[in-house]
């Protein structure tokens, strides 16, 4: 039996399986490089489309439009084992404990320190710095407004210039909080959608192998 599916280090499981009896070593090894090539190159246009390997389009972002995984495009492996009768899709680095965990859509356990982790390594603003437009914007939306002065009955609606000029990160992150009636958490998980990436179907794989037997016999 020769068996596809992805190494322990890409941490992405395929379950397609050939029962491919009685090949030599050199078929066997050209027909899996085949099918490698085609899980590669189909995963690598699925990721740019956005979609999984049914062509559903995956599940957007809550914020922005950015597209996700590009970076995933990169790096992508096939190679066999066990005399070329397993085929190994993935990626054999942390990428693949990051594709993993979309694919699966597993939850992860977060907190403070993780965060804090993250801002360092991305050079994401400091507590200190002033607030971004996204917390203006996220402010404003929120309906946010200055103290009252004088005889004014209710405070003036900021603009986002204001808001990025006069306040910090942590002072605005505390209003966004106290608007949304949120305590902050020490820790937290961080729920992801299932986003499935790689994926071969059974009917794809048989074309292959016949094609592929067929080339072999008639040489």
């Amino acid at each position: 039996m020769i068996e596809i599916k992805a190494d322990k280090r890409s941490y992405l499981r395929l379950k397609e399986q050939l029962k491919l009896i009685g090949l030599d070593v050199k078929t066997r090894k050209k027909i899996l490089k085949k099918i490698g090539l085609q899980i590669t190159r189909k995963t690598k246009q699925d990721i740019r489309a956005q979609r999984d390997p049914e062509g559903r389009q995956w599940r957007k972002r809550k914020k922005g439009k950015k597209k996700m995984f590009k970076k995933l495009t990169n790096k992508l492996k096939h190679f066999q084992k066990n005399n070329s009768r397993t085929l190994y899709v993935g990626w054999p680095s942390r990428r693949g404990v990051v594709a993993a965990s979309h694919h699966e859509g597993a939850n992860e356990k977060s907190g403070l320190r993780e965060r804090f982790s993250q801002q360092k390594k991305y050079n994401e603003p400091k507590k200190t710095d002033p607030a971004t437009r996204e917390q203006a914007k996220e402010l404003r939306d929120l309906g946010w407004r200055l103290p009252t002065q004088g005889r004014q009955k209710r405070g003036k609606k900021p603009t986002i210039k204001f808001i990025t000029m006069n306040m910090t990160v942590a002072e605005a992150a505390k209003h966004i909080s106290d608007l949304e009636k949120k305590i902050p958490a020490k820790k937290w998980d961080i729920n992801r959608p299932q986003r499935r990436l790689i994926g071969v179907s059974s009917k794809r794989v048989a074309m292959i192998i016949k094609r592929e037997l067929k080339r072999n016999r008639s040489k």
